[in-house]
């Protein structure tokens, strides 16, 4: 009794009773394991241990697997969240559970999206009892979420799992037709899901974004814009739809900026909620430095001879010239 939990995590940490018999358990093994709290009972007869991932829990209580966002998030990618969750059911799968209680149905308050699939082929059990594949994540992702969704969670996959563009290729060719055109936006050098969002943003305003460029002495940074114009995207800690913990890049970026901006550059930095919530300041603030960067490149080409180092100097203020009797009567003397 006492590996029982220990077998369930070896077998992907969710065990219906009959495979849990198949292995050599009793269903007096199993009660006295529910009686000291080593295994759950998820849903009629499925069992798990106390410290499987909540979303997974939920997922198999409904009678299904995660997908979608939800499904990239389990596999450790920090993507942009939602409020819902897609659980893949098989077609035709009926007496669907509310996710945090196995003795109710399902309702629309939920906070779940049900996505009908077909039962996979006989020859092929699933990789895992609780999540789909990163390829049918996508295939649902393409689906079901807008444009910046999509390519964001595209982008962080190909990043993250270092993906060949063909076998990102094969996934857009399961997606529907009005989603295949975003092929050519999914770019793996991007490392959060809000440089996506600005990249994406900042093209459909005319402006170009290199995405990583890397400067010497200073290191990559997250895009430039001009080419004396960087922009800088804060971390997904300061994401407000994101509540998990990684280490902040503040203080690297603050270095990075100093060093640039003491060469003439100029560095954009925007957190996550500006991006979000105020796009217009961040975009008329960037073409703002666009534009100051090309006036000084027209300048210096008009004047190629001129300093460039520091702006002339005003000359020094000159103090008139004592008369001789000036200091006459003065008691210090």
């Amino acid at each position: 009794m006492l590996h029982i939990a220990e077998d369930i995590r070896e077998r992907g940490g969710f065990l219906r009773r009959s495979d849990l018999l198949a292995i050599g358990y009793t269903d007096g093994g199993l009660k006295a394991a529910l009686r000291y709290r080593l295994i759950f009972r998820v849903r009629h007869g499925w069992y798990s241990v106390p410290d499987a991932p909540d979303s997974a829990v939920r997922a198999v209580r409904v009678g299904g697997r995660l997908t979608g966002v939800a499904a990239l998030e389990s596999y450790g990618l920090i993507v942009p969240r939602r409020r819902h969750i897609d659980i893949a059911v098989p077609r035709g799968a009926c007496r669907l559970r509310r996710p945090a209680d196995r003795r109710a149905r399902i309702q629309e308050q939920d906070g779940v999206r049900v996505r009908w699939i077909e039962r996979p082929l006989a020859e092929r059990e699933p990789e895992s009892r609780w999540r789909v594949s990163l390829e049918e994540a996508l295939v649902v992702i393409l689906q079901s979420e807008d444009r910046d969704i999509a390519v964001a969670c595209c982008s962080a996959v190909m990043h993250a799992f270092r993906w060949s563009g063909k076998r990102m290729d094969a996934v857009f060719a399961m997606a529907p037709a009005r989603a295949r055109a975003w092929r050519g936006l999914v770019n793996p050098l991007d490392e959060a899901h809000g440089e996506t969002f600005a990249r994406l943003w900042f093209g459909d305003a005319g402006i170009p974004w290199e995405p990583q460029p890397r400067v010497r002495g200073v290191g990559r940074l997250d895009g430039r814009v001009s080419p004396h114009v960087y922009v800088e995207v804060d971390g997904g800690q300061h994401d407000p739809a994101w509540t998990g913990e990684s280490e902040s890049t503040f203080h690297k970026d603050h270095v990075r900026r100093i060093t640039l901006t003491a060469r003439g550059a100029t560095v954009l930095s925007f957190d996550y909620r500006q991006l979000y919530t105020a796009w217009p300041e961040c975009l008329a603030a960037t073409r703002r430095a666009i534009a100051d960067d090309q006036a000084l490149m027209a300048y210096r080409k008009r004047h190629p001879y001129r300093e460039r180092s520091s702006p002339p100097r005003c000359p020094a203020r000159q103090r008139p010239a004592k008369s001789p009797n000036e200091n006459e009567g003065d008691p210090s003397e």
